[in-house]
């Protein structure tokens, strides 16, 4: 069990690093995203790929230390 949270772990964390370092690519790819422009400001989308990045990370954390369905609210 902890085997599997481990590489459930790992592997959240590499598309979280994915996410981060190739977000000209996902950018150009998907395209700009009009609300993340409005509301983060210019560049907003990079930005907001970057927060999605960190979020993805920080799941994959919870999940590893077993307060993910804490933090969701799942009881």
């Amino acid at each position: 069990m902890v085997l599997v949270k481990i590489i459930i772990f790992i592997v959240f964390f590499a598309l979280g690093i994915f996410f981060m370092v190739r977000t000209e690519n996902i950018v150009r790819t998907i395209g700009h995203n009009s609300l993340a422009e409005k509301y983060l400001g210019p560049g907003g989308s990079y930005l907001m790929w970057r927060i999605i990045g960190t979020i993805v990370i920080l799941m994959g954390f919870l999940f590893l230390v077993g307060r993910l369905d804490r933090f969701l609210g799942i009881d």
